[in-house]
């Protein structure tokens, strides 16, 4: 594969096996730590016209609660849109990191892992509270919205 296109493919191919395992190693990292059901997913997906990169990972540390971290990479305007948060229950903001808009998708490449990492440990954070409260060891309530990734 020599073209200049197979060569551009195969790059976004690596960003999306390299941000699945990077997705896969922190959900069996949680699996050491915690009882709680976790799922997760990258993909491709359209919402309406515009197509989107979604990064999902949900933890369930009780039947009925969900944390999830959600990222989006959305192309807008000639760059790239990054967008990331934590949400209880699918709805609630936890962490909420700023939105950042990228000027190609060489430097997504570049700085996404990192973005993901802080996001995920952030999310861990308060995933520990949750668990901690669940276990009796704390008395503090899960309430992060003033939180940043």
């Amino acid at each position: 594969m020599t073209t200049p296109n197979d060569r551009i493919t195969l790059t976004t191919l690596a960003f999306l096996a390299n941000t699945s395992g990077q997705l896969d190693a922190f959900r069996a990292k949680l699996k050491q730590r915690t009882t709680a059901h976790t799922s997760s997913f990258v993909e491709c997906r359209y919402y309406g016209d515009e197509v989107y990169l979604c990064i999902c990972l949900e933890a369930a540390p009780e039947e009925n609660q969900t944390l999830t971290w959600w990222l989006d990479i959305t192309p807008r305007e000639g760059k790239w849109l990054v967008e990331a948060s934590v949400l209880l229950n699918g709805r609630t903001p936890v962490v909420q990191a700023p939105s950042q808009l990228l000027y190609d998708f060489q430097t997504v490449q570049n700085e996404f892992p990192d973005m993901l990492d802080q996001l995920l440990q952030a999310g861990a954070a308060v995933l520990d509270r949750m668990l901690a409260r669940r276990s009796g060891k704390t008395d503090q309530a899960v309430n992060d919205s003033e939180v940043s990734a």
